[in-house]
């Protein structure tokens, strides 16, 4: 205000001074104006892109951090079961004892050596007494020894060594029969360990598919959740208006807590069948993974003559059944064997160490023979006790085979059914979706009432689950049928 004062007076230094000042106001203003339109705009975008450069960072971040949980497929889920299941690894061990008893049997057929060492001290003075003539009179001699002879021993250390190497030979078709025996025993096991692969490979294949039905009634539930929650919203809406009953928004909420229970109880049924299958994987059963979902079910042509020819021919058990007869009817042979002598050679060595008046070395070769001649009938009673084993194995082969063509028949007609199912729960579910449309349309306008809204969407959800179930059933069908045909 002074300054302007000063200048009131002089008129030329007033247009000087406030000249200069309107200059630096526009200077002013267009540096403010530059900021605001083009430094601040540039500022914010590199900040933006900073901003948005470093979530993506936190993401990446985050997605490495993330524990990984493989997504298992049923071909690696069975391939892993096979490979690891703790049942299959036994029964391989057992039918590598088998294979331990055809070679312990097998040493039957060779020579057996035994040699064996005693080694003792005399504590007490031993004599030998040979009377007069004991070994012959002769009239040149005279007897032999010419008079009595006491031999007398002293207290001393004496060895006796025996060796022996014999060989049977009329036994040899009984240790044959055995050795077959063996390994009868250990096709049989073979078949164990079949049945027990195809017992694991059915358990694995129904543990997925179950897992694969609760994953599916779960995603049923949660979009069961969503259309509540949005039903819920609108009911609200239409009760603030006066559209609704209060009672109708209490059901709709009390809906939506059933479900909302229900798929809290089918998440922990998921987590138990998750823990159960990777059991049978023979792994921790807290490892987590993910299924693959099924392929659409596809048309299987299956004909039944075919169909129960390759099971008779390839099932385990049928097998087995058949390895049965034939060990029961080795077992008659292997009875019938006894009534051969014992007959066989031997090698034999006797040393005598520190034994006075006995030879040092004895060597002999020759045949031995053993015969039961008469056991009071037992050979008799035992062979007719094994020929009807003999018959009970037949018996057990025609049942058995009747029951696998049984069997396959119905897995068949089973497999059958679910294709036809599923066409039927397909239909349902196109019909319930348009109806719960429908519906849906006709509420918002005050056409429907509510109990018709949530009786068409409980339908819907049925017949979703049904669709589901059917398709689950069909591939659950399949492996039964594969299972009954003998397929691994």
């Amino acid at each position: 205000m002074k300054l302007i004062e000063l200048l009131g007076s002089n008129p030329i230094l007033k247009k000087k001074y406030f000249g200069v000042l309107r200059k630096q106001i526009s200077k002013s203003r267009f540096v403010q104006f530059y900021i605001r339109h083009r430094v601040i705009p540039v500022v914010a975008i590199c900040l933006a892109f900073l901003y948005f450069f470093m979530l993506d960072e936190n993401a990446e971040c985050e997605e490495t951090n993330s524990p990984y949980i493989e997504v298992l497929a049923l071909e690696d889920a069975l391939s892993m079961a096979l490979a690891e299941n703790r049942r299959i690894e036994n029964a391989v061990l057992e039918v590598d004892k088998a294979g331990d008893a055809v070679s312990a049997a097998r040493t039957s057929l060779f020579p057996k050596f035994d040699v064996s060492l005693f080694e003792s001290y005399h504590l007490t003075d031993e004599a030998v007494r040979i009377k007069e003539g004991q070994f012959g009179d002769f009239r040149s001699t005279g007897p032999i020894p010419p008079e009595n002879v006491t031999i007398n021993t002293t207290p001393n250390f004496t060895t006796f060594i025996t060796a022996s190497a014999a060989q049977p030979i009329s036994q040899l078709y009984e240790f044959l029969l055995i050795l077959k025996q063996r390994k009868v025993e250990k096709a049989l096991f073979n078949q164990e360990l079949r049945s027990k692969r195809q017992e694991t490979t059915d358990k694995v294949k129904k543990g997925y598919y179950n897992i694969l039905k609760s994953q599916s009634s779960i995603e049923e539930a949660e979009e069961k959740i969503v259309f509540l929650k949005e039903l819920n919203i609108l009911v609200d809406r239409y009760l603030e208006v006066e559209r609704a009953l209060e009672s109708e928004s209490l059901e709709v909420k009390a809906r939506l807590a059933e479900v909302d229970y229900d798929a809290f109880s089918l998440k922990n049924t998921l987590a138990t069948e998750k823990e159960q299958l990777n059991d049978l994987l023979g792994r921790d059963i807290e490892t987590p993974f993910q299924v693959n979902p099924v392929p659409e079910a596809s048309p299987l042509i299956v004909n039944e003559a075919e169909a129960q020819e390759e099971a008779l021919s390839q099932r385990p058990d049928v097998l087995a059944a058949k390895l049965n007869l034939e060990f029961a009817e080795n077992e008659v042979r292997i009875k019938k064997s006894k009534y051969i002598p014992e007959i066989g050679v031997q090698f034999s060595y006797i040393g005598n160490l520190n034994v006075e008046f006995f030879p040092e070395n004895s060597v002999a070769i020759g045949i031995f023979a053993k015969w039961d001649i008469f056991d009071w009938g037992r050979k008799q009673d035992e062979i007719a006790e094994k020929r009807r084993s003999v018959l009970q194995a037949k018996n057990d082969i025609t049942g058995i085979e009747s029951s696998v063509r049984i069997d396959v028949n119905e897995k068949i007609r089973k497999l059958e059914e679910t294709e036809v199912l599923i066409g039927v729960t397909r239909k349902d579910q196109a019909a319930k979706r348009e109806k719960l449309r429908e519906v849906m349309n006709k509420y918002k306008v005050d056409s429907a009432l509510l109990q018709e809204v949530l009786e068409v969407e409980a339908a819907l959800g049925e017949a979703n689950n049904k669709y589901q179930q059917a398709v689950l059933d069909y591939w659950t069908a399949r492996a039964n049928l594969e299972r009954a045909v003998g397929e691994e």
